[in-house]
């Protein structure tokens, strides 16, 4: 097949599908290497192939725009950071090639190809459901029920990871419900919830219940204080219940503060430009080493300095502005629900964005991405009807 109809092919739909595979690995593929490899071997040699495409989509896009600067940034800082090395240099520059890749692929998507696009995303609400009824089940036949943290099969088995990433899913599935006509559809969403809302009390990830409240709070309002409470309470008494969870997750509560306390007073020597993207992210903090910031925030401003941290907030304000005018102007919540949530999980775990694909994609670069590539249209949408309100 020659270049030009493997173009013919993707444009005709084809790089949907092969984008589905990739997001559908997330659930279903046993190793995160393998999943990887996926998005290697079929998602980046479309979007190499479709660059015409993306430039013309993204052109004069402010958002676009500070993505790429936002990277192109924090890449730079391998220029002087610390413990360089030309491979892990390399690997840091692939990253972040990718991360640009499915960020600037998957809001051109949404876009372009509207309906296998969402027909894409409620098939990936029922599998996210799927997977994690699968995850419980297999989870507890081989471990203590309540007294020990779900880890999820395959790709997404870290609890805290792992339950940002399926609460997601569980935004989207409430939105889903919301958009439902067909009472069968409503049925099968809603038992999704219910799943998926049981799969994020038991990985007992508080990143994502908090992200999950505030989502939930931006995608119904005041409707949403009953299950956010319902949630919530589930949480609790299963800590109440386990000693053992009781005493780590409430007596000791958190390693965090003294963490970002630690990362903070590393701060000042190269407040500025930071201390360079190949740093060490490990932490000393209450006699113990742990492997990264626990916020991603603060470790921008570790690696990238304050230039780096007010680039990455400059990006959010940006997003979060287009989110919160499609939800007030054309009364479509979820974009800034999604924007929320991926925002607000970086404040209690992770550390670097520009990564190999992992969790972080879905929760927090698929919401930039989509708001993005949406606000746009949405924008446009609103000149039209002014122009002709106006003419009539």
């Amino acid at each position: 097949m020659g270049l030009a109809k493997l173009r013919q092919f993707l444009l005709g739909g084809g790089v949907v599908y092969l984008y589905a595979i990739f997001v559908a690995g997330f659930f279903l593929m046993p190793m995160a290497a393998g999943h990887r490899r996926v998005f290697y071997i079929l998602v980046v040699p479309a979007v190499l192939l479709l660059w015409r495409e993306l430039l013309a989509f993204y052109r004069h896009n402010l958002l676009a725009g500070l993505i790429l600067v936002y990277a192109g940034y924090m890449l730079s800082s391998l220029a002087w950071t610390a413990n360089f090395s030309g491979i892990g240099a390399f690997w840091v520059t692939w990253y972040g090639f990718c991360v640009l890749s499915f960020v600037l692929l998957s809001g051109y998507l949404w876009v372009s190809y509207p309906q296998q696009m969402q027909y894409l995303a409620g098939r990936a609400v029922w599998l996210a459901a799927a997977a994690a009824l699968v995850s419980t089940v297999v989870w507890y036949l081989h471990n203590p029920f309540p007294d020990s943290r779900l880890e999820p099969l395959g790709v997404m088995h870290h609890p805290n990871k792992s339950g940002c990433a399926y609460g997601l899913f569980l935004v989207l599935a409430i939105h889903q419900l919301r958009r439902s006509d067909a009472r069968r559809e409503k049925l099968m969403y809603l038992a999704a919830a219910l799943i998926l809302a049981g799969l994020v009390v038991l990985t007992q990830s508080r990143t994502a219940l908090l992200a999950v409240c505030v989502g939930l709070f931006a995608l119904v309002g005041r409707r949403a204080i009953a299950p956010v409470i319902a949630t919530v309470a589930a949480s609790w008494l299963l800590v109440a219940v386990t000693p053992g969870l009781w005493n780590a997750r409430v007596l000791l509560f958190s390693f965090r503060p003294g963490i970002w306390a630690q990362v903070l007073s590393e701060v000042p020597d190269h407040f500025w430009f930071g201390h360079g993207y190949l740093v060490d992210t490990v932490v000393p903090a209450y006699g113990k080493l742990f492997s990264h910031a626990h916020n991603s925030y603060l470790a921008t401003l570790r690696d990238g300095g304050a230039v780096g941290v007010v680039l990455l907030l400059v990006l959010l304000a940006v997003a979060l502005r287009w989110g919160w005018q499609m939800r007030t102007r054309s009364g479509e919540p979820i974009y800034l629900a999604l924007l929320l949530y991926g925002a607000l999980s970086l404040v209690l775990d992770y550390d670097r964005l520009l990564v190999h694909p992992t969790e972080l994609w879905l929760f927090f670069w698929l919401p930039v991405a989509l708001v993005m590539a949406v606000w746009p249209a949405y924008r446009e949408r609103d000149r039209t009807r002014a122009g002709g309100v106006s003419r009539a």
